[in-house]
């Protein structure tokens, strides 16, 4: 006596099942997004009213009774191990999700960590380009001064031996007649 509306009806547990599983996703996501959190309560309400509806009408078509709605049939055990399925692929999915946002996360860090090294390095450079261009414009403002010194120092020397020589010319010369 199985036919498809046995199989559909079934389905109970594995619909119960994914309510519950429903309800941890809600209560999972409930703090961090609320359309999330809505999406999970439909979700959980569905597979609720469908595992409920299917239970009852599976006693009402006589597949079952009350007694016996605990002792799952051949035909329910497909669906809870479809239900495991998902849920596996589900949490490798998750685990996957996870690892690879974790890796990624190391990358930016060690991406994030060259720049810093980088930029460092660029400053460094600079400050030993701006020190030997500090030291470059005091040789050459030392040169300039060496030689303003010279310059004045030459200046001086002309301005001694021209005064000499004019007080030299205007000292009235001797000459004495032997």
């Amino acid at each position: 006596m199985v036919n498809w509306k046995y199989l559909l009806l079934a389905q109970y547990p594995a619909f119960f099942i994914l309510a519950v599983l429903f309800l941890i996703g809600y209560l999972l996501a409930r703090k961090s997004s609320a359309v999330k959190s809505v999406l999970w309560v439909l979700l959980f309400g569905v597979a609720l009213a469908a595992a409920v509806l299917c239970a009852f009408l599976g006693i009402h078509y006589g597949f079952w009774s009350l007694k016996t709605l605990f002792a799952f049939g051949a035909a329910s055990w497909v669906g809870v191990a479809l239900v495991l399925v998902a849920i596996i692929a589900r949490t490798v999915h998750v685990v996957e999700k996870k690892r690879s946002k974790k890796m990624m996360e190391k990358e930016l860090q060690r991406a994030a960590k060259e720049k810093d090294d980088a930029l460092a390095q660029a400053r460094e450079e600079a400050a030993e380009i701006a020190r030997q261009a500090l030291e470059e414009g005091r040789r050459e403002a030392r040169q300039e001064a060496e030689a303003a010194r010279l310059a004045q120092a030459q200046a001086d020397a002309a301005m001694e031996a021209a005064e000499s020589f004019a007080q030299e010319a205007a000292e009235p010369t001797e000459l004495k007649l032997d």
